[in-house]
């Protein structure tokens, strides 16, 4: 047996000699007064039939109430039994370039779709979680609010272009700070995943994910392209074109591994690069499924409905001391101090108790 309020148990400890104490003190004295006030002779009439083996009891039973009373708020253990452990999924706000970086080729069939498909990969993963899309590129905006509705996510997935937003450029910070506002309070645990070739054309990436971090959001980097990087053509130019910078220099877009790893690092993650299939398996196994409790289970419940496991506890049996509790009242109050007194009746009648 074991308590899930062992404190109590002190409390009995030092309050039970006070409560004998006090009630003995109480009793010899009541003794004292009544001998000193009445006489002798009086007393013995007046005490005809008091037991004083039902007055101890009587002064036992308060002491057994609070005994039975404080061992029910330790909350005694004892066996166990087999509960339904319900846990809710995460909050998962996907942020994902849309800038003209995504469309180097150095992934097949560029990065934009690669990294398309693997937001679909982290759909299958993500079984009991609520997932939220944020495209950016110079700016940023909330695409679809955090949902359980899969077809509406991919969905919203699916007709991600290039020029999905006017603005050219890539804004990391404001894409953080858009992220952080499709959460709400609750007891869902809260990650951002951001899927870029890490190319930032301003500053305050990493101070974004500190403050993500700050709020209890982790943030995890998936980086995709490549270290070598590839040249940037142009998609609406006939014959080959490429994308120029301002001084009609041909613009080559490599992946920023270190700048992702500072992210990753500040927001209380870890950056993963986007190689084969399982990288988002990976990720929601490493980072996002152990932001759940142990003893929730990825396996049971539908989408949109918490996971289902069955535990054991140990069973609370504080119903028993109280119980006793209650017993030991009623019986002070039904006990008297007197012994039942035969009334005196004629010869031949039966004896009559009073």
């Amino acid at each position: 047996m074991s308590f899930a309020n062992p404190p109590m148990l002190w409390i009995m400890l030092a309050t039970l000699p006070l409560l004998v104490a006090f009630l003995w003190w109480s009793w010899r004295k009541r003794q004292h007064l009544i001998r000193q006030f009445v006489r002798s002779r009086l007393l013995a009439f007046l005490t005809v039939g008091v037991s004083q083996n039902r007055q101890k009891i009587r002064l036992a039973l308060p002491v057994l109430i609070v005994a039975f009373l404080l061992l029910a708020l330790a909350r005694p253990l004892w066996g166990l039994v087999w509960e339904e452990a319900r846990q809710k999924g995460l909050d998962i706000v996907v942020v994902f370039d849309t800038s003209r970086s995504m469309l180097a080729t150095d992934m097949a069939p560029n990065r934009l779709a690669r990294a398309k498909l693997a937001v679909l990969d982290l759909i299958q993963v993500a079984q009991s979680d609520r997932l939220g899309l944020v495209p950016f590129a110079g700016t940023a905006f909330l695409m679809c609010p955090l949902t359980f509705d899969d077809d509406a996510f991919r969905q919203s997935v699916d007709i991600l272009e290039v020029d999905t937003l006017p603005q050219g450029g890539t804004a990391l910070a404001a894409a953080i700070d858009t992220a952080l506002t499709a959460f709400r309070e609750g007891d869902n645990y809260k990650a951002i995943v951001l899927i870029t070739d890490g190319e930032d054309h301003e500053n305050g990436s990493v101070e974004a994910a500190e403050k993500a971090a700050a709020a209890g959001v982790r943030v995890f980097t998936i980086g995709v392209g490549t270290v070598e990087g590839e040249v940037l053509a142009e998609p609406q130019a006939k014959g080959g074109g490429y994308i120029k910078d301002a001084d009609d220099n041909v613009v080559k877009s490599r992946l920023n591994e270190p700048l992702l790893q500072k992210i990753a690092t500040a927001g209380n993650g870890f950056y993963l690069p986007l190689r084969g299939a399982q990288t988002m398996e990976t990720l929601y196994a490493r980072g996002l499924s152990p932001l759940l409790p142990k003893m929730a289970t990825r396996e049971t419940g539908k989408k949109g409905e918490p996971s289902i496991k069955l535990i054991q506890r140990p069973q609370e049996r504080f119903q028993w001391p109280l119980a006793l509790a209650m017993v030991c009242l009623i019986a002070e109050l039904f006990i008297p101090d007197r012994k039942p007194q035969r009334r005196q009746t004629a010869p031949g009648q039966p004896a009559v108790f009073r």
